[in-house]
């Protein structure tokens, strides 16, 4: 009985993956509605971030690119939080791309955003683009991830 326990722990261990938080990472997210509106945040090893906004379709009106910006850094509780997330959405085992096979659904009103997020971990980078598509489903804490960084944007934008 012992025999067959061994191989069972090492197996649940092995499904259950690693969610060690990782200790040093840089991340940028960017949210792009096609051709009208882009907004990113970069957060740095050092918990530095900073926020990019801009108006596309106002931009390209007017004859000239205007992006505003904020910066800071991100407090150790908020740093520690998105560490926790990043772990538990295990980004290096997501696909690389979502959404792109599909063609647009009109009836989305998510279409023609193109959500962007490139992760470095050590040595190891991860760039994962995403298409709204109804089909394709994340794990929570990975949709927890997207809300922390679009509200964290919101929140931290001085206009």
């Amino acid at each position: 009985m012992k025999y067959f326990a061994t191989p069972a722990l090492l197996l649940m261990l092995l499904l259950s993956g690693c969610h060690t938080k990782p200790k040093e990472f840089t991340l940028a997210y960017t949210m792009e509605s096609v051709g009208n509106y882009k907004s990113s945040i970069e957060i740095g090893k050092d918990k530095s971030y900073l926020i990019r906004q801009q108006n596309i379709f106002f931009d390209t009106h007017a004859g000239r690119e205007r992006v505003n910006t904020s910066e800071g850094y991100l407090t150790d509780e908020e740093y520690n939080h998105l560490s926790e997330l990043v772990a538990g959405s295990r980004l290096f085992r997501m696909k690389d791309t979502y959404g792109f096979e599909m063609k647009p659904d009109p009836a989305n009103p998510f279409n023609g955003f193109v959500f962007q997020i490139i992760y470095t971990a050590g040595k190891k980078t991860k760039y994962i683009s995403i298409q709204s598509d109804a089909a394709d489903f994340y794990s929570d804490n990975f949709l927890q991830l997207l809300r922390f960084l679009s509200d964290y944007m919101s929140d931290h934008f001085s206009h």
